[in-house]
């Protein structure tokens, strides 16, 4: 397939960017230490998208199975967002004070996040997980974390692992196996603990993705009262695909502090950070700021989105998701292709057995590609309101064909 206009725009873009394509759009750490990029015979560029469907720099259509890693929950292009998104616009952004949606989208969020007494904005996750953090050292006078292996939690040198990471940052962490309840007390017994952060379940890249056990979430509650530790959830990833109220009303989660992004504003930047009635002091004592949080545009438009996904959007991401991964699993299964699918069927994780290197997964993408799709070969995908049936049967038309060229590759080997 030829890629003239993404090969041009490659070969500018390592003259000028790190790379070539810089951070999480370029490749990711997977669990048990291997580091894999995209596939070189992969799309590098998108020039625009709507509904379900992207166009990359040559031209070519794929029904999108990424969301923007996630941002995306109602389609590229979704009309009502838009338009809220360009009202405010009109009436000019980068303010020295507030603005009033401000209060709007905060009073609808506390209406609908379990526990959720005030918000907070920023512009992204890692913001939202680091005023998360500030607020609970404030709130317990404590420095140390409890923190899963393998997480994601942003860009905080003390949260993440590579080059450029002090180990020393790392050190004021403990890290357990998600879903431990015995490392996780254990940790607590150890030494005073701020916070305990953990995303609602185990999401790792390249890794299967374990949903919580029955009463998980009420035994670390347990554990974190017990201890004085404030209960961070992380809900960065699933936000809202899972429920109206995101993964703590979805689980069950009692937490202290809740982060979102990703999902809120339909791919417009914006984060909230939310919070307990008694934590509101502490909040409003920390410094921490950013001269485009508060961005009006962005906040339309997520009070826009939260018009859109109520119970029955939720539920027909899952049943998309769903047809989605039986149709996969089917196709797998009939060619002796050994797949797992775990997650949230809204945003599931495929991933090939005994591919510890990901070639398999690669050449799936890469076939995937071929045919008019785009799907990562590692990190989980991402389902929005614009996936329809047709959508999904188009991208298992091409996940066909796609593992039929795994097959016959697998015949050949010796």
């Amino acid at each position: 397939m030829r890629r003239d206009a993404d090969a041009r725009l490659l070969a500018r873009a390592r003259a000028v960017i790190p790379g070539g394509v810089f951070g999480h759009r370029r490749t990711f750490a997977f669990a048990g230490g291997v580091a894999r990029g995209l596939p070189e015979n992969y799309p590098h560029f998108l020039r625009a998208a709507e509904g379900c469907r992207v166009i990359d720099a040559d031209g070519r259509a794929y029904v999108d199975l990424l969301c923007g890693y996630g941002p995306t929950i109602a389609g590229y292009r979704r009309a009502e967002v838009d338009r809220a998104f360009a009202a405010a616009q009109a009436e000019g952004v980068a303010y020295s004070l507030p603005s009033a949606l401000e209060v709007e989208l905060a009073e609808r969020l506390v209406a609908r996040i379990p526990g959720a007494a005030w918000a907070a904005f920023s512009l992204s996750g890692t913001s939202s997980v680091d005023l998360a953090l500030t607020i609970a050292r404030a709130a317990t006078g404590r420095e140390r974390l409890v923190v899963a292996e393998g997480a994601w939690h942003g860009n905080h040198s003390g949260l993440a692992v590579g080059a450029g990471r002090p180990a020393a940052d790392r050190r004021r962490s403990a890290w357990i196996p998600w879903g431990d309840l015995g490392a996780l007390r254990e940790a607590l017994r150890r030494e005073p603990v701020a916070a305990v952060l953990l995303c609602p379940y185990d999401q790792q890249v390249g890794a299967t993705n374990r949903l919580p056990a029955p009463g998980l979430w009420r035994a670390v509650r347990e554990a974190c009262d017990e201890h004085g530790a404030l209960l961070v959830l992380d809900d960065i990833r699933a936000g809202l695909r899972l429920d109206p109220g995101g993964a703590a009303a979805h689980f069950g989660i009692d937490a202290d502090l809740v982060c979102l992004s990703k999902a809120l504003a339909n791919g417009y930047p914006v984060a909230a950070t939310l919070g307990r009635e008694r934590l509101c002091g502490a909040a409003a004592e920390v410094f921490v700021s950013g001269t485009f949080w508060g961005f009006s545009p962005a906040l339309a438009a997520a009070l826009a989105t939260l018009e859109l996904v109520d119970a029955a959007a939720c539920a027909r991401l899952a049943a998309m998701g769903e047809r989605l991964c039986v149709g996969l699993g089917e196709l797998a299964s009939a060619r002796g292709l050994a797949v797992e699918i775990s997650g949230p069927p809204a945003l599931p994780l495929i991933r090939f057995i005994d591919d510890p290197r990901f070639d398999r997964a690669c050449a799936f993408a890469e076939g995937l590609a071929r045919r008019g799709v785009l799907a990562h070969p590692t990190h989980n995908w991402f389902l929005s309101l614009a996936h329809d049936e047709a959508a999904i049967d188009e991208a298992l038309s091409a996940a066909a064909g796609a593992l039929d060229d795994l097959a016959e590759d697998a015949e050949r080997r010796p």
